[in-house]
């Protein structure tokens, strides 16, 4: 990267593809001193226009870019994809599949998979599931949703239509795909619609590493690349310069074992360094588990931090008794998502509440559970014990309980279960527990998760949709009555109370943690010392593996083997996993998990016996490289001016989760913001800007607000129509001086990136045909300090990559006014100099609450004993 940049070639016109967003952050991280170390650090400023980051952001970004109705979607993760399937179970029949509920959503979620991966068409299956599918995308249509698999399914359609390909290509002159031999066919399909004429494509990849086929990534994409692309240049890279000796070549006689691999040999460049790679046994899982606990305490005593050390599993089946393990070792270790978020007492009543509301039995997760009927009094109990409570708050309690099983049946009621749920803590005295103590941060992250709980049940029930029967106007979802908290009490005790994950600690980029992880989520990564342990029968490799499966998709429509796993599949895992290792190896395994033996695994006896040893281990004495210099800050404008508004507020939402009421005017701004982009690329077409009927045509077809109902929407169409009426009446000719829309911005400091996305840029500022100038819209009331200081940063990184900018502006759409921000040298070096001080204090964790006025309008303000 920092060679093409040294050729002259434009950041803009490089696009670098990771596999996950971790490997991506990494990799920016490695940019940015490479580039600063062979050109300068001046010569960051040039690294704006870069992307590197997954394919699924790319295609989003496409999408919003190139197609811009899709700024009006959102995008499902699994949950709210679950939740979503259960609002719309009647309406796609998704029963028919398998007969209940939620068997049959598990079901038409494995072969959705399927069919996305491989980019499927419905014609091409069979009924039930093909009605089925076809009800499904069009319901995610009409809610102006997308899931990850469609983002590529559609950037792919997108592509395929040359207005969007040809705009796409333009600047594309360098595509780089790192782990190449884990793409799907989808993401393949995307890679070669992105590969046109002038577009150089370098992939990176061992087919060795080619562990995702669970997921329909397909090796032959790395091993048949030759045949598949025009002249082809192909470079083996055998020398392996990460690990040292004995683990490089102990890992690669072990992939010899693997089937249908590309022949190759690696070698080492390093030098040898003592003891590199041990195997040993304990008898029991909790032994095994407690030798790398102290192993790890001793390898930090010797001088090398906790984040240079990973604990790397095939499954979650591993997590307990390590956590468990190294909580007595104390050691600390970085959050992951590794426990249940109902395994907190404080979430499970809580889920129990909302089955008391509506008389539903409450099941906890797990096979085999008895469902248990839910009283008043138990509940209470529960509280007291969960949160310690006195009995005069209990009593409150049991008082606030009452009164919302009273209001379950009122259906005139428009229910907010966040805002309810903030009342809730707020009469629990959440805003007292200590903030410095890490057991009470983990208390209030487990109910910041349940927000996230609620917050994506809401956000799918209350979705709104445009009106058939209205062009222009929109239907409000579901919002009151028994049956929403009913289906509640469903979705947690099917669904809920066993896959949303717990609140393992706050990250923090300086955490200095060990990385407890799966092999599949260590992909690109690397540590100075990992440790493999349970490397038993049952375990590693996974005894699912190459277990035929039912699909409701025709065997010879896909490769069914891929999904299914092979021994090959497993073995490729467990050389990932060896080769993550830089200087030392640790392989181990236990006798027992409890009374009953556990076979070794099949591959611990391929590693040879000479490297056999005993607890306890001798650990090395090895140099972290953890002290080199604090790691690259990478932050939104939005998440600076969120810490520098309030630092508390900050921890709270951003760090540890709370989520915000869902209010039916969510997404004004932002729908807004939409029409304007609209109204200028009108102007950009036509040459003319857009009269009072084409603003009524913009707005039906444009304006969505995802939570409105239909009287709500007619309101705020009604504002914004006289919001932008009022701006093309003052400002027409700034429609014909629109140079870009919705331009990504990225200032780079010594140790932070700050990106944002300016609204608007005008050209011919000041009458100079070079002269830029940054307009910011607001459509509410706000900090106005918070927004000079965007438009001085967007000047500043604008400047920095040689950009004209002469001029920002923040139009105040409800007013009618415009604002000048001072963007002179003087006012960006004392921007500069605020934006070091707000990052300082954010790396520094200095969450101070800052009392006042916002505290009127704050969420969380129930969790602040500061609060005003």
């Amino acid at each position: 990267m920092a060679a093409l940049l040294a050729e002259g070639v434009p950041a803009r016109s490089i696009v670098a593809f990771t596999f996950t967003e971790r490997a991506a952050a990494s990799l920016k991280e490695r940019i940015s001193a490479r580039v600063a170390e062979r050109l300068g650090p001046q010569a960051l400023d040039q690294l704006g226009g870069l992307y590197v980051g997954t394919i699924h952001a790319y295609c989003f970004r496409l999408l919003q870019t190139h197609v811009p109705r899709y700024e009006t979607f959102d995008v499902l993760d699994e949950n709210q994809l679950t939740a979503f399937l259960v609002r719309e179970a009647t309406r796609l029949q998704i029963k028919d599949l398998e007969g209940t509920l939620f068997k049959s959503i598990r079901t038409f979620l494995e072969n959705l998979d399927v069919v996305e991966n491989e980019l499927l068409r419905p014609d091409q299956l069979d009924d039930p599931f093909r009605s089925v599918l076809e009800r499904y995308y069009a319901s995610l249509e009409k809610y102006r949703l997308l899931t990850y698999g469609q983002q590529i399914a559609r950037a792919v359609a997108e592509l395929d239509r040359p207005t969007v390909r040809d705009t796409v290509l333009a600047d594309l002159r360098h595509l780089i795909v790192d782990e190449y031999q884990d793409v799907n066919p989808a993401q393949e399909a995307l890679i070669e619609r992105l590969t046109g004429p002038g577009v150089n494509l370098v992939v990176v990849g061992d087919d060795d590493q080619a562990i995702y086929g669970w997921r329909g990534s397909d090796v032959g994409n790395i091993t048949s690349f030759a045949q598949r692309y025009d002249d082809v240049a192909t470079f083996s890279i055998t020398a392996n310069r990460r690990s040292r000796p004995t683990i490089v070549s102990t890992a690669d006689a072990f992939a010899q074992s693997i089937a249908g691999r590309l022949s190759k040999v690696m070698t080492a460049t390093r030098p040898a360094g003592g003891v590199e790679l041990v195997k040993w046994v304990e008898d029991m899982e909790e032994d095994e588990a407690a030798e790398i606990a102290e192993a790890i305490r001793r390898l930090h005593d010797n001088g090398l931090a906790y984040r240079d050390i990973a604990i790397l599993v095939r499954s979650r089946t591993s997590y307990p008794a390590l956590l468990q393990a190294l909580e007595d070792a104390r050691v600390p270790v970085q959050p992951a998502g590794r426990t249940g978020l109902f395994d907190r007492p404080e979430a499970e009543v809580l889920g129990m509440t909302y089955c008391w509301l509506v008389d539903h039995d409450y099941r906890p997760a797990g096979w085999g559970v008895q469902s248990q009927a839910i009283t008043e009094d138990s509940l209470v109990a529960d509280y007291a014990m969960a949160f310690t409570l006195p009995k005069p708050i209990g009593a409150q309690v049991r008082s606030l309980l009452r009164q919302w099983k009273g209001a379950v049946h009122q259906e005139t009621r428009r229910v907010d279960l966040v805002r309810d749920f903030y009342e809730l803590v707020d009469v629990l005295g959440c805003k007292h527990w200590n903030h410095d103590d890490p057991y009470a941060i983990t208390r209030l992250g487990t109910l910041a998760r349940f927000t996230t709980l609620l917050a994506d049940y809401e956000s799918v029930r209350r979705r709104a949709r445009p009106d058939d029967a209205a062009p222009g106007e929109q239907v409000g979802g579901q919002d009151r009555g028994l049956w929403y908290y009913k289906n509640l009490a469903i979705h947690i005790t099917n669904y809920a109370n066993g896959e949303y994950e717990g609140f393992d600690g706050e990250p923090d980029v300086d955490t200095d943690a060990v990385d407890l992880t799966t092999v599949h989520s260590a992909k690109g990564l690397e540590w100075p010392v990992v440790f493999v342990p349970s490397l038993t029968k049952n375990r590693f490799p996974s005894r699912r593996t190459g277990k035929a499966r039912s699909w409701l998709i025709d065997r010879g429509l896909f490769d069914a083997d891929r999904y299914e796993g092979s021994d090959a599949d497993e073995r490729r895992l467990f050389y990932v996993a060896m080769t993550r290792a830089r200087d030392w190896l640790s392989l181990s395994r236990h006798e027992r998990v409890n009374v009953k033996s556990t076979r070794a695994s099949p591959y611990w006896d391929e590693i040879p016996t000479s490297h056999l040893t005993t607890a306890p281990l001798s650990v090395p004495t090895l140099t972290s490289a953890a002290t080199e210099g604090a790691a690259l800050l990478q932050v939104t404008f939005s998440e600076l001016a969120a810490y520098d508004l309030c630092g508390l507020a900050y921890r709270l939402r951003t760090v540890l989760g709370f989520q915000p009421t869902l209010a039916p005017e969510l997404g004004y701004g932002k729908a807004v913001h939409h029409v304007m982009r609209t109204i200028a690329e009108h102007t950009k077409a036509t040459g003319r800007a857009p009269d009072p009927a084409d603003v009524d045509r913009i707005l039906d077809e444009e304006l969505f607000l995802p939570a409105a109902n239909k009287v709500a929407h007619r309101e705020m169409k009604d504002a914004a129509r006289r919001l932008v009426n009022g701006y093309i009446a003052d400002n027409a000719s700034d429609l014909h001086r629109v140079w870009m829309t919705e331009r990504p911005f990225e200032l780079h400091l010594s140790d932070a990136v700050i990106s944002g996305r300016a609204d608007v840029i005008l050209d011919q500022e000041g009458g100079v045909t070079t002269g830029l100038a940054i307009v910011d819209y607001k459509t509410s009331t706000g900090d106005a300090g918070a927004h000079d200081l965007q438009l001085q940063v967007y000047a500043d990184a604008g400047r920095r990559e040689g950009l004209d900018v002469r001029g920002a502006y923040v139009h105040d759409l409800k007013r009618g006014a415009r604002d000048a921000v001072d963007v002179g040298s003087p006012a960006i070096d004392t921007a500069e100099q605020k934006v070091a001080t707000v990052l300082h204090g954010l790396r520094q964790r200095q969450f101070t609450p800052k009392p006042g006025i916002v505290c009127r309008g704050c969420d969380v303000r129930v969790l602040c004993k500061a609060a005003q």
